[in-house]
């Protein structure tokens, strides 16, 4: 699993979609928007994103393109900076199942949880949280499986 020491080491080339696409074949997401929770007014969204672990990989580019998608056009020179402000704050699986059932409690159609069954779990990281953002961003890492979920709101 990857860490901010990892992060630091990225020349800003690295930091944009197509380097993170391009080393993330097969990943999918889900997204959930406002429509999907009981308060429409609220305007809150919800991405999973996921991706099946390949070998010698340790994830930190498929949490770039996990964060890139939806990034609104023209803001590619933002990216950097926003991805630079994350937390890396290790988490443990009890936390990250717990914060992603907090923020998906309003949804209308409950998420199947936990995102992934208690085996094989690696590690998790916190890398924005209402603490400090209307976001809620987190990583999680399993022995077949990375995820990240990833919450907003406008309102």
């Amino acid at each position: 699993m990857f860490d901010r020491s990892d992060f630091d080491q990225l020349s800003s080339e690295q930091l944009t979609f197509w380097t993170a696409h391009n080393h993330c074949p097969g990943i999918y997401y889900t997204v959930y928007p406002q429509s999907a929770f009981r308060t429409r007014s609220s305007e809150e969204r919800i991405r999973v994103t996921r991706v099946r672990t390949r070998q010698g990989e340790n994830g930190l580019n498929f949490w770039l393109f996990a964060e890139w998608i939806d990034w609104r056009s023209g803001g590619e020179s933002y990216f950097a900076g926003y991805v630079s402000d994350a937390k890396f704050e290790e988490i443990s699986e009890a936390v990250f199942n717990q914060m992603v059932a907090d923020q998906t409690i309003d949804l209308i159609a409950p998420l199947k949880q936990p995102l992934h069954e208690s085996t094989g779990f690696v590690g998790a990281l916190l890398m924005y949280s209402m603490k400090t953002e209307f976001i809620v961003s987190l990583f999680a890492e399993y022995e077949d499986e990375y995820i990240h979920f990833y919450w907003d709101t406008t309102a």
